[in-house]
């Protein structure tokens, strides 16, 4: 290890991660916490990225997070399975994120053993092991590319570890911290403010040369806000929801001011803060070395502006990745202090400071071992695991896909005054689908009626549920028990079944996406069939007057011809897409059209990443990188006083 420490540390991160997530190996689908189910198949998740009509609730045009993108070009690798992609970027994210580390620390100390330490260390931070048992996909990408933002965005900004006025740092480095900061912030955008912050504070240091610098601090942290947008313009419009991360918001963390000292966001399966208090120690203890001082002032800046982010963050959600942050900048001080330290203290007179030092180097040096003996023992699996990723009965899930597109209620709640619901279309929610319910802001008409539902009005409610396509009505185990009895005494609904402490009703109803309403608004409805989006049916004739009423939000895409003549756009209720119909049956087409503008930005976007990649490809190499002994220099032949003649010929041949 001592030869070949890079290597034999990834192969020994994950064996150990692969002992922690026995129980997230196999089985169905990864769920749970933050993470939704990814679809099946990289085209699911890329067409819920691209496209401009999002079948999420009653529907909506808002803009999906780039992070499926991304995830869907990633499974790409993994031919097409997205549940590999996610399993890899989570279970091997720890061993991942060891070797970027050592990897990237490789400028702070040429020690190859304090290196392993420190990415050990990293690895196994209480935001590396809170983010894969609760299945925060951002934190965990944050945890295996921060070491690379690191790297790329001191090389981006000439800085040295003496603090010199060194070479100007180079364009290609700028180019490859802009697009590791891109990719980063579609998974976690708290890293963008992060960035700004300490830009500025590298243009301060860069005063003399500020043109320079500020066209490459513009370009570094300007490049992910043109590429991510206009989902990046959202996040600036909303500062809140740059403190937030790829899939649900749980909510806080509930980290203590010491948990937060001790570089630990709280929460599930995140180590408390007293166990790293150790490296904390040593990275104060480097502030005594007299020289190397601008290194480690710089990580403890970075260090304050970490945990000042994490502080904020712990007010309102996880503070899990500007923890990451603070934690990496207190390893990088402990590291440049602990470069040369046993010298330092040798050579000094016995006392104190041996002892101390012994016992913080000690509990520095623990900390990684016992977190990850710990995590090893108690199993990474917390609420992610692996489940049936359909999230209604089998027979609803079926029935959701035939013609009529019904769709399913599903209650929650703590207490009979705070009620939670979503509106389920097909098996369940899926992986963005987090994001684009929040984004789409709600349906008020559908808040209402889900408000007089659970009240227990008494009146139908058939009438105004079928008017969403809603034909079943699921309760969740753990809802006040009133909701049920209300549910059962509520005309138009029947109880199916109950299972696994959920129970089921029926809407007494007609019920589907599409139907046609007669003029008056009474009378029967007339189903059609339709997909999750488009309709192309025949229709039967009818009264004059009639509308074709679609079961989700109107919006200036929606287009529907009649044996190709264009019918006439309406709203309907207040809120849902209509169109007037004539007497006359015929041949029903009903389309979204995505605007060009859209297609065009979505192609756009592929078109900047993969110029941004090839502008931060490396060029030629002026060092090799390695994990290899140096070769041994060969050194000229010196004449040695008392040799032979013979042995001066075979000398000179040589």
């Amino acid at each position: 290890i001592g030869r070949k420490p890079g290597p034999v540390l990834f192969a020994l991160l994950l064996i150990v991660s692969l002992v922690a997530c026995r129980n997230l190996l196999s089985g169905g689908s990864l769920a749970g916490g933050a993470l939704l189910p990814a679809p099946a198949e990289a085209g699911a998740l890329w067409d819920r990225y691209a496209d401009a009509w999002h079948t999420v609730g009653t529907g909506g045009t808002q803009t999906a997070p780039p992070y499926l993108a991304l995830l869907a070009a990633l499974s790409a690798l993994f031919l097409g399975s997205t549940g590999a992609a996610v399993g890899v970027l989570l279970i091997c994210s720890i061993p991942l994120a060891g070797a970027t580390a050592y990897f990237a620390s490789r400028p702070l100390l040429p020690s190859r053993l304090l290196r392993a330490w420190a990415s050990v260390a990293y690895a196994f931070l209480p935001a590396a092991t809170g983010a894969l048992a609760t299945g925060r996909l951002g934190t965990a990408v944050l945890l295996v590319l921060l070491p690379l933002i690191a790297r790329a965005g001191v090389a981006a900004h000439g800085l040295r570890l003496d603090g010199a006025a060194g070479e100007r740092g180079s364009w290609r480095a700028t180019w490859a911290y802009a697009l590791l900061l891109t990719v980063t912030m579609a998974f976690t955008p708290i890293v963008w403010p992060l960035a700004v912050v300490l830009g500025l504070g590298v243009l301060v240091l860069r005063r003399r040369d500020i043109t320079a610098y500020g066209l490459r601090f513009v370009a570094a942290v300007g490049t992910p806000v043109l590429v991510l947008a206009p989902w990046s313009l959202s996040l600036l419009t909303s500062p809140s929801a740059l403190l937030t991360e790829a899939g649900l918001d749980l909510g806080t963390g509930g980290a203590s001011g010491l948990d937060l000292l001790g570089i630990s966001p709280g929460g599930p399966g995140a180590a408390g803060g007293v166990l790293l208090l150790g490296i904390v120690l040593a990275a104060l203890a480097a502030l005594l070395r007299e020289d190397r001082q601008f290194a480690v002032r710089t990580a403890w800046a970075v260090a304050i502006v970490g945990f000042l982010f994490a502080a904020v963050a712990n007010g309102s959600t996880w503070a899990g990745p500007a923890t990451l942050v603070y934690g990496t900048a207190l390893i990088a001080a402990a590291l440049v202090g602990a470069d040369g330290a046993r010298i330092r203290v040798a050579e000094q007179s016995f006392g104190w400071r041996q002892p101390v030092a012994v016992l913080i180097a000690l509990a520095a040096g623990l900390a990684p071992v016992l977190a990850a003996a710990g995590w090893m023992i108690g199993g990474a699996d917390g609420p992610l695991e692996r489940r049936d990723p359909v999230q209604v009965p089998a027979f609803v899930a079926e029935e959701s896909t035939t013609r009529d597109q019904p769709r399913t209620l599903v209650l929650g709640g703590s207490s009979p005054d705070t009620v939670s619901y979503s509106l389920v279309r097909g098996s369940g929610a899926r992986l963005g689908d987090g994001e684009l319910t929040e984004a789409g802001g709600g349906n008020r008409h559908l808040d209402k009626v889900v408000a007089n539902l659970v009240a227990g009005s008494g009146a139908d409610q058939g009438g105004q549920l079928s008017g969403f396509a809603i034909r079943y009505v699921l309760v969740r185990d753990g809802a006040p028990r009133q909701m049920s009895r209300v549910l059962d005494t509520t005309p138009g609904l029947s109880r199916l079944s109950q299972l696994d402490g959920s129970a089921l009703w029926r809407v007494d109803r007609q019920v589907a996406r599409v139907m046609i309403a007669p003029a008056s608004g009474e009378g029967e409805h007339v189903a059609v069939g339709s997909a999750a989006v488009e309709a192309h049916s025949d229709i039967p004739s009818g009264d004059a007057g009639r509308v074709l009423r679609i079961a989700d939000a109107a919006d200036p895409g929606w287009t529907a011809t009649l044996d190709g003549k264009p019918l006439t756009r309406k709203t309907v209720d207040g809120w849902a897409q209509g169109f007037e119909l004539p007497a006359n049956g015929g041949r029903l087409d009903l389309t979204y059209d995505a605007p060009i503008t859209h297609t065009a930005w979505v192609w756009a976007q592929i078109g900047l990443l993969v110029v941004l990649v090839v502008m931060a490809l490396p060029g030629r190499r002026r060092e090799i990188d390695d994990d290899l002994p140096d070769e041994a220099l060969a050194v000229a032949a010196e004449p040695v006083d008392g040799e032979g003649r013979r042995a001066r010929r075979l000398r000179a041949a040589a």
